[in-house]
């Protein structure tokens, strides 16, 4: 059976993820800083809990050591914890601009070291980051230091690269604006007059982006790898 680690498994396009792995028989590590209640529809069957806070950076480190055996030994991973705060470029300070990259970028790059090894082995490993559609236009009014915080998180180390001659493929996926909860946090935002700059001419569903984050980070994916994808309706 093969294994899945999602990060920010409880956000609404993880919960999604990890219902389509599940259905596809799939064991699922489901990553989370907050719990939630829809996580119970997997729980008991092939899933396990990995509860941490992204934001202390030395405590995830530690948690990576002393989990190795279990976090590593994985087939795939699908990078969704991020943390959008409300900053616009002229009010961001020092220290709002570093704690979003240490949440934001640092986490996939430890997991990555962690769990390449064992892939190269194996051969065979899928790794998606879930970036931000944002990144492309410079990120919005609203959300500097999140947006480039997931500019840096699409920079793929040459190294890492290479493994795909041990089929291990790393894609980025530019993830456009989808109906979730996370938009809530952006006061002033109009997802109406949002919806009316997309080609397609919507928001994405939850579903829908999983579906393609799905595709990359499973069997099904042959030989992309590398690439920056956008799903984003045409923007």
């Amino acid at each position: 059976m093969k294994r899945v680690l999602i990060t920010g498994a409880s956000s609404d396009i993880g919960l999604s993820l990890v219902q389509k792995y599940q259905e596809s028989d799939w064991f699922v590590i489901g990553h989370f800083r907050t719990d939630r209640p829809e996580l119970n529809q997997f729980r008991g069957k092939q899933f396990a809990d990995w509860c941490c806070n992204f934001s202390d950076i030395s405590a995830l480190e530690k948690d990576i050591k002393n989990n190795v055996a279990e976090i590593s030994n994985v087939d795939a991973f699908v990078n969704l914890a991020a943390s959008l705060t409300d900053i616009e470029f002229a009010n961001a300070s020092s220290t709002d601009i570093l704690n979003t990259l240490g949440i934001n970028l640092l986490p996939g790059l430890l997991i990555m070291q962690a769990i390449g090894p064992n892939m190269i082995q194996k051969k065979f490993g899928r790794i998606v980051h879930g970036s931000s559609i944002g990144t492309k236009f410079g990120g919005g009014k609203h959300s500097f230091a999140y947006s480039l915080s997931k500019h840096a998180l699409e920079f793929i180390p040459q190294e890492c690269r290479t493994w795909a001659s041990n089929n291990v493929f790393i894609n980025i996926a530019r993830i456009g604006v989808t109906k979730t909860r996370m938009h809530n946090k952006i006061k002033e935002k109009d997802l109406s007059v949002r919806a009316n700059s997309i080609p397609a001419k919507r928001l994405a569903k939850a579903d829908e982006i999983a579906g393609a984050l799905f595709w990359l980070a499973s069997t099904e994916n042959k030989f992309t790898t590398g690439e920056i994808i956008s799903i984003a309706g045409g923007e």
